[in-house]
């Protein structure tokens, strides 16, 4: 039997299916309203990590998909390559992990509690399937190429409970009085069954409107699947959803299902934490998540705590410091303001942070060394003393690593091989914060190296998201070719010029 579907409203952006579900079974659907942080064009709830946007801004607007359905886990997120290869969900998701090992399938299937199954659409059509007895539950997407080569009979083939026993929902796709497509969408329908004619109406020659709610309809139809709700949406004027073909590039919105874990399955509470979403949106355009992007989940929580927080923030510690003895080396380390040679000293650091700039004074007992950074052309700016330096930021071996890219003193530039023996690395060792700054020239030899450690606390990531307010909150979305060297200090340093399809 197939009824007509529709979606509830739900705080923060969600939507849920009105869809009759066995006990302990969830589902939902995302909109671009979820409370995210992705600017326009993708604005403001993108969860796609392939269509343009900034890949720090899809980590943060995942996070925000997680705490505001209470997900039990992180979802598996699928490489859609409007295939017909099915994932088979035994673990959860990764919210370190690259993009790019995501596995590479259109649908995910599993029977294990605890486990998410999420598609991503921008006009495809995603069907969310379960079992009656609420033991099995499956994601599709379904682009016209998947639906023509079988990906919804090859998802229905790793269910174990017969067809019969099966409940889909379709959810929002483009409309049939939107979908235009040529003569070669239709030829791969009718070749496979001739009703599927049905589905299409021609507008002019070798033209024709198509209706994918349809196709899917006598695809589950033809295997046995009768208990078929939803339907009825168009993406491309409907507002609410990202539509490849409405505006390119945009963002992708997802389709999830889930069965609680067992423990926990009763009707799920749908809220958000306005307050922490709030504080993560602003902690994510800071300098160092933006220049890393998706790189800065993987480092580890100590080093992601100093460089999550916005404002004045104090941090204690203590540093061992060694000094070069060859006069040139005396005289480098005066025009840059490095401190002299000491063990294991008590060591405070003060970091005020907004998204375009960052001042760090560092204390080693009771000598000062201040430093202003800001981002240039994908680099952080670092000025000590009369010494300006660009670095490269990598994420190696869990650690954060500063390679020097190009180095300026009173606004003329400096050899880069110069420079080679200038390293930074930060990175935790028994879950401490640590760091290890070397510095060398070619005649001077060793310049400095200092190592030690501070008391950032990986805690305040998970729990703690302070909400601070700003005075330059609106200028958070400041371009990555910031100009604060020589727009705030007069210097001369210019700088040099340095999607798949949809779904």
């Amino acid at each position: 039997m197939t009824t007509a579907g529709g979606l509830v409203h739900r705080a923060g952006g969600l939507l849920i299916p009105a869809w009759e579900l066995p006990p302990g079974v969830r589902a939902a659907v995302t909109t671009r309203r979820l409370a995210g942080v992705s600017p326009s064009p993708f604005d403001s709830g993108n969860l796609g990590s392939r269509c343009g946007d900034a890949p720090a801004n899809v980590v943060a607007n995942r996070v925000v998909l997680r705490h505001t359905l209470a997900l039990p886990s992180e979802p598996v997120w699928l490489r859609q390559v409007h295939g017909v290869a099915v994932h088979s969900v035994a673990q959860q998701g990764n919210p370190d992990g690259d993009h790019h090992d995501d596995p590479v399938a259109d649908a995910a299937y599993t029977n294990r509690p605890g486990l998410v199954c999420l598609v991503q659409t921008a006009d495809c059509l995603p069907l969310l399937i379960c079992s009656d007895d609420g033991r099995e539950v499956a994601a599709v997407h379904a682009g016209w190429r998947g639906l023509a080569a079988g990906v919804i009979e090859a998802t229905l083939a790793r269910f174990e409970a017969p067809a019969a026993q099966l409940r889909v929902w379709l959810g929002p796709a483009i409309g049939p009085a939107s979908y235009e497509v040529g003569e070669e969408v239709r030829a791969a329908f009718v070749a496979h069954d001739a009703t599927a004619h049905r589905a299409f109406s021609e507008t002019r020659p070798g033209h024709w409107l198509c209706d994918l709610y349809e196709l899917a309809r006598q695809r589950l139809a033809a295997v046995g699947v009768d208990a078929v709700s939803g339907g009825g949406f168009d993406t491309f004027t409907d507002p609410r959803f990202y539509s490849h073909r409405r505006s390119r590039p945009t963002g992708r919105f997802a389709s999830l299902i889930w069965i609680e874990p067992l423990a926990s399955a009763q009707p799920a509470q749908h809220t958000a934490r306005p307050t922490a979403l709030a504080a993560h949106r602003r902690a994510t355009r800071l300098m160092f998540p933006r220049l890393l992007g998706s790189a800065f989940a993987k480092l580890p929580r100590t080093v992601q705590a100093l460089h999550l927080r916005r404002g004045l923030q104090t941090f204690q510690g203590a540093a061992t410091i060694r000094r070069g003895s060859h006069w040139l080396a005396r005289l480098c380390g005066r025009v840059t303001g490095l401190p002299p040679a000491m063990q294991d000293a008590p060591l405070c650091v003060e970091i005020t942070a907004t998204p375009r700039r960052e001042h760090w004074l560092r204390n080693f007992d009771g000598h000062r060394m201040g430093s202003a950074m800001w981002k240039r052309k994908g680099r952080l700016c670092e000025r000590l003393g009369l010494v300006t330096f660009h670095f490269r930021l990598s994420v190696q071996n869990a650690a954060l690593v500063w390679t020097v890219d190009r180095v300026r003193a009173l606004g003329l530039p400096l050899p880069a091989s110069w420079f080679s023996g200038v390293k930074a690395r930060e990175f935790e060792r028994d879950g401490r914060y640590c760091f290890e700054v070397a510095a060398a020239l070619p005649l001077a030899g060793e310049l400095v190296h200092y190592s030690g450690w501070l008391d950032a606390d990986p805690a305040w990531v998970e729990n703690e998201w302070p909400d601070q307010p700003l005075a330059d909150e609106a200028r958070d979305d400041y371009d990555s070719s910031d100009d604060y060297d020589s727009e705030r200090h007069g210097n001369a340093d210019s700088g040099d010029g340095g999607g798949d399809g949809g779904d």
